[in-house]
């Protein structure tokens, strides 16, 4: 359905707003940092509340903006977090930028992760830098486990030293969440799990298995490819798509739901998304993205 643009959202969300970059984290540990969470913080101003899986629209002057979750916790309340990989002029620039420097951000805008949808197990399955839009969700779910009967998350990369926020992951073990890993490859012999992320679902289910597929509500971030198989092979344990929720950051330009380039299918993903049922947007993911 069509989701009508209220024309003083439209006008809040076209207004950048300064933030100071308070503190830069190098999540890969690499020579050449190619993966680093920016923490940020308004020049002037209260910080802007938001939800898990929400988008800001965040510009270096001079060079364009980019689409970028916030992976901080929702209860933190000193800066926002915003995981960026080096990939082109925008995030060099931003990744770049001085402890010190301005930079802008539109937002937070877009539909959240629906946590209330949780009616027993929760599984949170990442992918590669997927991982930096789950992690808001991951510290919810630490930070009240009452909201899940059990919670998992499962996540793969390309090889041990492209899995970041590995601090994280033993606090959010002593918080009671099931943490498996998983890497494509191990060409240093670190005797780290091998396989796609998607290797780790069947052991999940079963007389065994921490969850209930009845009764799981799964969230997933990462390439295309790997949200259409990880939903295939949920379909194994007969957990449909309507239990499976995705978040789709296409390539957006103006974050307003006016431009039509993060259009996928029907939908335009900074409007209708970023999160959305995997039933509303399968048949679409299979069009690759231009």
């Amino acid at each position: 359905m069509m989701t009508v643009v209220d024309p003083a959202t439209v006008t809040a969300m076209a207004r950048p707003v300064p933030y100071r970059l308070v503190d830069r984290i190098v999540e890969d540990g690499g020579v050449d940092p190619q993966v680093v969470t920016l923490r940020v913080a308004p020049v002037d101003g209260p910080l802007p509340t938001f939800r898990p899986a929400q988008v800001s629209m965040v510009g270096a002057f001079g060079v364009g903006e980019a689409a970028i979750s916030i992976s901080s916790s929702v209860d933190e309340r000193s800066f926002h977090g915003y995981t960026i990989r080096r990939a082109g002029a925008i995030t060099s620039a931003l990744l770049d930028l001085p402890v010190g420097g301005t930079l802008t951000i539109r937002g937070p805008f877009g539909r959240p992760w629906p946590v209330d949808e949780v009616d027993g197990d929760a599984l949170i399955v990442a992918g590669g830098i997927g991982i930096a839009p789950l992690r808001a969700l991951v510290e919810t779910f630490a930070s009240t486990p009452s909201l899940a009967r059990s919670t998992v998350l499962c996540y793969g990369a390309g090889e041990p030293s492209d899995l970041i926020y590995l601090s994280d992951v033993g606090r959010w073990r002593s918080a009671g969440i099931d943490c498996r890993l998983t890497v494509d490859r191990d060409p240093d012999g670190q005797g780290a799990t091998t396989g796609p992320v998607t290797a780790l679902l069947p052991t999940l289910f079963g007389q065994d298995g921490p969850l209930d597929a009845e009764r799981t509500t799964v969230f997933v971030c990462g390439p295309d490819p790997m949200l259409s198989a990880t939903v295939d092979r949920l379909a194994e344990h007969g957990i449909g798509p309507d239990r499976i929720w995705l978040t789709l950051e296409r390539n957006m330009k103006c974050g307003n739901g006016l431009c039509g380039h993060c259009q996928l299918g029907s939908l335009i993903v900074c409007r209708d998304g970023p999160v959305v049922r995997a039933d509303d947007a399968l048949a679409d993911l299979e069009v690759p993205e231009r």
